[in-house]
């Protein structure tokens, strides 16, 4: 992986870069500049802000009332406000079973709560949250409205649910 910023940060330029690829040296190519960090410098270079974002973001996706409390915790990125949470992928841990990961718009996702999963009836309690560092999941306390959480225990979710602390649209 190779980019501008890359190459000024390792001092390979475009020359080195041919030279290792022609000489089928491409171990070395990724030692010094790993897909990786390529990749979360362009994270971190173009993708907005969840406070810059969200307010433009929750119009879109959203249909609820647009006017309500809900509504406002959304586009502010309230950690006090209720928990809401865009489940985006479904994955498998062999220890853990199935992990819900997804953007938290608002409110704080902790161990033990009891969530509505949209389209299903009861709630789910949460058995653990996390974070991924790179491919691993840590194990958190926490996880406030802005970030990506790893969650266990939502058994009713798959993705594309909201789950919420209230029930919503």
């Amino acid at each position: 992986g190779v980019s501008i910023p890359s190459m000024k940060r390792t001092g390979m330029d475009f020359g080195d870069i041919m030279e290792l690829e022609r000489s089928d040296k491409r171990q070395e190519l990724h030692e010094r500049t790993p897909l990786s960090d390529v990749v979360l410098d362009m994270v971190c270079e173009h993708f907005p802000n969840p406070v810059d974002a969200q307010p433009r973001r929750i119009p879109r996706i959203w249909r609820g009332d647009a006017d309500s409390e809900l509504a406002d915790t959304m586009r502010l990125v309230d950690e006090d406000g209720e928990v809401v949470l865009m489940v985006t992928d479904i994955g498998v841990d062999p220890h853990a079973g199935e992990i819900a990961a997804g953007r938290v718009f608002s409110g704080t996702l902790e161990k033990g709560q009891e969530l509505y999963v949209s389209g299903t009836a009861g709630k789910n309690r949460i058995q653990s949250v996390g974070i991924y560092m790179g491919g691993e999941r840590e194990e958190v306390e926490r996880v406030p409205a802005g970030n990506i959480a790893a969650v266990t225990g939502l058994k009713d979710a798959i993705a594309g649910s909201t789950v919420s602390s209230v029930e919503m649209t």
